[in-house]
């Protein structure tokens, strides 16, 4: 009798899929490897970086220590200064080397000015009005400066007054009319003082009657 032919046995259809999941598997631990290598490398160069930051601080520490003791204390220029010196000691004594006190420093008060101005009633007819006028000039602090400004003074009060004197009611009437005025003064107070030390006019009182 014939025998019967064998029958090739056929693969496995499991074969593909434990081939398949066992790349997966090996993808992954690849990937945890990676995770864990990356994390180790930045933990190592954050503490690496600790270091070298601490070993820069300590190079650019200050290498002396301030003496507080019974000599005295140091001001921020390094100059020793008694304790029973008081408050007025290291700072406070460039006052008297400027030769000015601070007390009214920067100020120069001027006397009430008052003149006459002319206007026009409502029928158009010329009239004539007082002004007075209170001010105070604002001058840059420098040395020196009191007693030029004390100096200049008549002569700049003499160019308001005439300025004053040369308003019409319309000239001074509201803020725009008043910054106006403000302007020409400065301008005429440093054409008195010769030089840009004048930096404001402070209007107390203007008025018109």
């Amino acid at each position: 009798m014939a025998k019967p032919a064998k029958q090739k046995q056929r693969p496995s259809s499991d074969a593909p899929e434990k081939a398949t999941e066992g790349k997966a598997r090996s993808a992954r631990t690849l990937l945890m490897a990676a995770l864990v290598l990356s994390v180790a490398s930045l933990g190592g160069g954050f503490v690496l970086a600790r270091i070298a930051f601490q070993q820069d601080a300590a190079s650019f520490a200050p290498d002396y220590v301030e003496d507080t003791g019974a000599e005295g204390e140091q001001t921020a220029h390094g100059e020793a200064v008694p304790k029973d010196a008081g408050p007025a000691a290291g700072h406070g004594a460039q006052g008297d080397a400027d030769g000015e006190g601070a007390g009214s420093e920067g100020i120069l008060q001027f006397e009430e000015i008052v003149t006459n101005i002319n206007g026009f009633d409502t029928n158009g007819r010329p009239t004539q009005s007082f002004l007075k006028l209170n001010l105070v000039l604002v001058y840059r602090p420098e040395p020196g400066a009191t007693a030029l400004m004390l100096t200049r003074q008549p002569f700049m009060r003499d160019l308001f007054t005439g300025y004053a004197r040369s308003l019409t009611e319309t000239d001074v009437r509201g803020m725009a009319g008043v910054l106006n005025v403000k302007a020409e003064l400065l301008k005429r107070a440093r054409a008195a003082a010769g030089n840009d030390l004048p930096r404001e006019i402070l209007i107390s009182d203007l008025i018109v009657q």
